[in-house]
């Protein structure tokens, strides 16, 4: 369709991905590039059935929300996809985006939480980045183009906190003195609140002389070095060091994190969510023990905080590796009174470990969402249910057979855990 004449239409909406909506034949057109209340001249460059797809050639009418890119690996770099619009008007999108979804799933909320916001650059501190040598023999580092495999290099990254982007400016010159026999797949970064990690997966492990050169050219002060093979499922300390990596919860509580493992990549908008989380709960139960349970809890985000307002607290998770670090961190928080259980909850049936009244059953689940223990939490009959989700329309789904069990919502919102990108991270909160 390269050879096809331009053509111009009106852009009505955005959908999910954050692509324009246009109609110029009545057909639904996804435009890259394009935002709503513009006129754009575009070129087609897939068809399908029910919609095509298109990007920008020139914008004839641009909207008041339009703004330049700060970065200038924009929009190449399959990173960002909504830095050619305000901050506050992509709040407003992901807002008005979780509402429609909502509505026409009958399931409007009682209040609409005030969107939980925070600054829109060097928010980032965790990145994975792609790493290919070239037959230069140069090393390029960066992110996915979108909808390819292509790596496009990048020498800076707004996005992320300091000093992660001094970090990817100075890889590349870094890893060209890697052996050529290791092969490099992938660099990840984490910026801990007190220290920082550098974790690489490659084709082998280095030799003790191949590391110690490593390690004589790193020149970050505070910067610790992490390894794994792609056949190997964690990564480990290679530097000697011994340091655990550390990010604050709340005033109170850390929480001991990994290369490799989940952690909110935005710790901001985490610690105002957990906030969020603790002004929702309505704990009034005084005449027996009051339960809390959370879903896919990982390494106790949300466990940990809610420990202060229950009597019991007891946290769910699928990977071993991860409940191990729940229960370390909350050993090391003082925190006496949580369990942390592993158990598949793809096809939950609860567990003999959960009796007497639930609570509270507070779920954070992957982007698949939660239907498999939908049908046990319906059962417990908790009065208060927390859904945090990172992708709505899972959420939705699964909200409709709380609906159906009697539930209502009583609030929801969204958290901009990721600006400059089309991701939505919601909140709701359903009452029995």
């Amino acid at each position: 369709m390269a050879n096809e004449a331009p053509l111009i239409c009106e852009i009505v909406d955005l959908i999910h991905d954050g692509r324009g909506v246009g109609r110029p034949d009545g057909k639904a057109c996804f435009i890259d590039g394009a935002l709503p209340g513009e006129t754009v001249e575009f070129r087609r460059h897939n068809q399908k059935r029910n919609y095509d797809e298109a990007h920008v050639l020139n914008v004839v009418s641009a909207s008041p929300s339009r703004v330049d890119p700060t970065c200038k690996h924009f929009p190449r770099c399959g990173g960002c996809t909504l830095q050619h619009l305000e901050h506050g008007a992509q709040i407003a999108f992901k807002q008005q985006q979780l509402l429609d979804s909502l509505e026409r799933a009958d399931l409007m909320p009682g209040i609409i939480l005030p969107a939980l916001s925070a600054p829109q650059w060097g928010y980032r501190r965790r990145a994975r980045l792609a790493v290919q040598r070239a037959k230069d023999g140069q090393i390029m580092v960066g992110f996915r183009n979108a909808g390819s495999r292509r790596i496009e290099p990048i020498t800076e990254c707004h996005v992320l906190v300091e000093p992660l982007p001094a970090i990817v400016a100075a890889l590349p010159a870094w890893m060209v003195n890697f052996p050529v026999g290791i092969r490099l797949s992938e660099v990840e970064l984490l910026s801990a609140d007190n220290a920082v990690a550098i974790a690489i997966e490659a084709s082998r492990v280095p030799s003790a002389g191949e590391r110690e050169a490593m390690l004589a050219e790193l020149t970050f002060t505070d910067a610790q070095l992490w390894w794994k093979t792609e056949k190997q499922t964690a990564f480990k300390r290679i530097d000697g060091g011994d340091e655990a990596l550390n990010v604050a919860l709340t005033d109170s509580i850390q929480l001991q994190v990994e290369p490799g493992q989940f952690v909110q990549v935005n710790g901001e908008i985490n610690r105002q969510m957990i906030d969020q989380v603790l002004d929702l709960v309505r704990n009034t139960t005084s005449e027996r023990e009051s339960v809390a349970v959370d879903l896919f809890c990982g390494s106790g985000n949300f466990s940990l905080p809610l420990a202060a307002q229950f009597d019991r607290v007891i946290g769910i998770e699928g990977l071993t590796e991860l409940v191990e670090k729940a229960q370390e961190n909350a050993q090391r928080n003082n925190i006496t009174n949580t369990e942390f259980v592993v158990s598949d909850l793809s096809n939950w049936t609860g567990m003999r470990k959960i009796k007497g009244k639930v609570d509270l059953v507070l779920l954070d689940p992957p982007r698949s969402g939660a239907a498999g223990v939908m049908p046990w939490i319906v059962k417990t009959k908790a009065k208060q249910v927390i859904y945090i989700s990172c992708h709505p329309s899972t959420m939705v789904r699964d909200l409709k057979v709380l609906a159906e069990a009697g539930y209502k919502m009583t609030a929801a919102g969204v958290m901009d855990m990721f600006p400059h990108t089309a991701h939505i991270e919601a909140i709701a909160l359903l009452e029995k």
